[in-house]
Order: structure tokens, then C-alpha cells, then sequence
């Protein structure tokens, strides 16, 4: 866990709970192998976002509300497919592409938390706390990235 100490102490505790948490982690000794568990980790949370829009989605609502919902469910669909592709340049060693896309996939939670706060009066945001989550996970992905 000596690799965890660079990041602040929010973003160390979630890192390490985090990883405590998935066995994985334990024969995964190297920074890699850690970074990987991070990005399936923050691949399962883009999904489970993305699925509860799409549950959202089919309850009636207000438009403006819809349309943020809407906004959240694509983005966090670029999201997974971003965090897939990271997944394999990790695996590449290519890390100049997957530190760029680490970058754009941390603009998409932004991106969703914004459209609830763009409309007056402002809405609440159903994901805010599994968002928040993603996306300090991904701000350690990037932390493990300039590590490596």
C-alpha cells in the first residue's frame, strides 16, 4: 500500500478500501497489476451508472429532468467504452493514450454532475454519490498512471 501514499488522503482511503476489498488484489503485488484492478473497478461503476439511467429513464418525469438523465446515461456509456479500451492499453503498455483517456472519462462524470446544476430551479442528481466515487476513482487510476 506504499504505492497509495501519493495521493491525497480522501482518494488513499477510497484507494485502499477499494483494493482491500477485491481479492485480486493480494497476488497483484506490482503497480500494473493494482492499476488494473482500479480500472475494472471503475468499469463496474460506470456500468452500474449507467444502468440505473436507463431504469430512470423509463419512470415518468419532468423533461428538463429527462434530459439531464439523459445526458448522464450517454456520457457514462462513452465512459464504459473508454474504460474498456483503457483496460487494453494498460495491458499494451501504452500509457500516454490511457493517461488521455483517463482524463476524458473523469470530463464525463463533470459532465453529468453539470447538467443537473445548468437548469434553475437546479435539480437533484440521483447519482451524486456513486458519481463522486467514480470519479475520484478515476482521478487514482491517474495517479497510478503517472506512477508507472
Amino acid at each position: 500500500m506504499k504505492l497509495m501514499r501519493a495521493l491525497t488522503s480522501t482518494n488513499y482511503k477510497l484507494c485502499v478500501d477499494s483494493l482491500r476489498a477485491d481479492p485480486r488484489s493480494f497476488s497483484a503485488a506490482d503497480k500494473k497489476g493494482l492499476t488494473l484492478i482500479m480500472l475494472q473497478l471503475s468499469l463496474a461503476k460506470a456500468n452500474d451508472i449507467y444502468n440505473q439511467a436507463l431504469i430512470l429513464l423509463k419512470q415518468p418525469m419532468e423533461p428538463i429532468l429527462k434530459q439531464c438523465i439523459q445526458i448522464c446515461r450517454d456520457n457514462y456509456a462513452l465512459a464504459v467504452f473508454d474504460l474498456k479500451d483503457l483496460i487494453k492499453y494498460l495491458v499494451e503498455t501504452d500509457l500516454h493514450i490511457a493517461k488521455t483517456d483517463v482524463n476524458s472519462v473523469i470530463s464525463f462524470s463533470v459532465t453529468c454532475e453539470e447538467s443537473f446544476t445548468e437548469w434553475h430551479p437546479l435539480r437533484k442528481d440521483p447519482f451524486k454519490k456513486k458519481s463522486d466515487t467514480f470519479f475520484n476513482s478515476n482521478v487514482i487510476i491517474l495517479c497510478l498512471l503517472d506512477l508507472l
